[in-house]
Order: C-alpha cells, then structure tokens, then sequence
C-alpha cells in the first residue's frame, strides 16, 4: 500500500482501525505507516512544513492545526468530532499537496 492509498484510508475510514477518529489517532496511524516503510518521509514533510509556515520550530501536526483553525490553534481546540474530521482531513490534504511535489523531483534523479 502506498500513501495515497493510506490517506484515502486515514481520511475516510480512519474509524474502522482506530476507534473513534481523533487527530491525535491519525497522527498516530501515519507515524506508524512511515515507520514501517522506513523510508523517512514524514521527516522531510517536517522540513516542508517548517518552511511552509517560515522555520516555524512547531512538529508539522501542530502546523497543520494552525492550517486549519488558526495561528494560535492547538489540540484544545478540537470540541467537536467534526473539529476532528476537519484537521485530519486537512492534514491528508497537506500530506498529499507535498508528495505530489515529490513526484516530479523524484523523477527528475
């Protein structure tokens, strides 16, 4: 399975593996798929993130909240199961906006 797969998975059925979706479960889900490919993707995503949000020292989770809710945002302030659907959905997206930047790079070695 490769990652678009995964996302799909993550940000569609994120409850059939996890329980409940929560952010805090997804991120959880992603550590552990890129663990287990052992390739270190989400260590360069971190890098993307930070320069995405001008060397922000925040993990790319907490920056993907702020994407979603606001500068100041932070895992208080998902309340609601849709508050939780929005910042997975939008931590996909991310994820997906920077592999299909990778794609091209990739090709080009």
């Amino acid at each position: 399975m490769g990652w678009e797969e995964f996302l799909w998975h993550v940000d569609h059925r994120l409850g059939l593996y996890v329980g409940r979706p929560r952010y805090d479960r997804a991120f959880s889900a992603l550590t552990g798929f890129d663990l287990a490919r052992g390739r270190g993707e989400l260590a360069v995503f971190q890098e993307w993130m930070t320069a995405r949000h001008r060397g922000s020292s925040l993990a790319f989770w907490s920056l993907a909240l702020a994407e979603t809710f606001g500068d100041n945002a932070t895992e208080d302030r998902l309340v609601s199961d849709d508050d939780h659907k929005r910042a997975i959905s939008t931590l996909c997206r991310l994820l997906r906006e920077f592999f299909g930047q990778q794609a091209p790079m990739a090709d080009q070695h």
